[in-house]
């Protein structure tokens, strides 16, 4: 096996590394005294899941309002024009005050007019204008941030071909827009195995068949063939599996919708790879001439026999 550099994953291991790179693309590593999670503020907002993002922003702002609400409410509705001076609505008049005040809409319907209700919804009206700012901000991070949405096979396969064998994986573009001069780089980790350092790491670039096309429209299946020179050559399935064997992809692709290049890493482990099967063909043309292409079919497998 003709072996690279460390990439800059780390080689000298004294335990087993499962894999390096989690199949999403994120480093199986955990970091400690690091910045990350909400220490890394900006960066955990423009990342977490968008249901999580809004309930953050709603939930803010009702805390925010209930907290003010509440300092109002101590200083006395007296200070508060056209509120409410049943005790009964005490609060909620309160509660709607700050929220017009954090908003800066002011109906007029409620205003203050004793000194410390000015001061503290100064301060308010402060606080609502800095918020909104940063909200809009993460909004704009979050709808600019670009993000490359193709998906990967289950499996990465060890099947027949050109009178060998060789080892595939497929990818799709799973959004309906267009990717141009599509590269991929293939990097093959596996333990050594042997010795003192069985647990080290060796790095070998794997040579595709094909790692450039310049559309990408329809499902790529990439190809490498397995001969004297490939990292492959004479390992079984359960040498992969038990020298916790990791294939890390990395693409490279023009992104009409964003007019910018944008790379995209994925990662098959140990467990991952089977053999004795080919991958279905997942597109034919329809009675129109057009292309039908069914992205769900990316995983379907069948056997060699049939």
């Amino acid at each position: 096996m003709k072996t690279v550099k460390d990439p800059g994953l780390g080689s000298a291991f004294r335990k087993p590394v499962s894999r390096l790179m989690n199949g999403d693309g994120t480093y199986n590593i955990v970091r400690k005294g690091g910045l990350s999670g909400i220490n890394d503020f900006y960066k955990f907002l423009v990342e977490i899941h968008w249901f999580w993002f809004v309930l953050i922003l709603v939930g803010g702002y009702f805390v925010i309002n209930l907290i003010f609400a509440f300092i109002y409410y101590f200083i006395g509705l007296e200070q508060i024009s056209g509120a409410d001076q049943n005790a009964l609505s005490d609060f909620k008049d309160a509660f709607f005050f700050s929220s017009q005040t954090f908003t800066t809409v002011g109906y007029g319907a409620l205003a203050p007019k004793g000194l410390a209700a000015s001061y503290v919804s100064m301060i308010e009206s402060f606080l609502g204008l800095s918020s909104f700012a940063i909200a809009t901000g993460l909004l704009w991070g979050r709808f600019s941030r670009p993000v490359l949405k193709i998906a990967f096979s289950d499996k990465i396969i060890v099947t027949p071909f050109e009178g060998t064998t060789a080892v595939m994986f497929k990818m799709v573009n799973m959004r309906n827009n267009v990717l141009l001069n599509s590269k991929v780089k293939c990097l093959f980790i596996i333990d050594k195995g042997t010795g003192e350092h069985s647990f080290n790491k060796e790095y070998a670039e794997l040579k595709m068949e094909t790692d450039e096309v310049k559309f990408f429209p329809l499902t790529w299946t990439l190809v490498h063939k397995i001969d004297s020179d490939s990292p492959f050559y004479g390992m079984s399935l359960n040498d992969l599996n038990e020298r916790h064997a990791e294939v890390i992809i990395l693409v490279e692709t023009f992104d009409e919708t964003y007019s910018q290049v944008i790379l995209h890493k994925h990662s098959y482990g140990a467990g991952q790879f089977m053999e004795n099967v080919r991958f279905d063909r997942n597109f034919e043309a329809n009675e129109k001439g057009q292309v039908v292409l069914d992205v769900k079919a990316i995983n379907k497998v069948i056997p060699l026999d049939s």
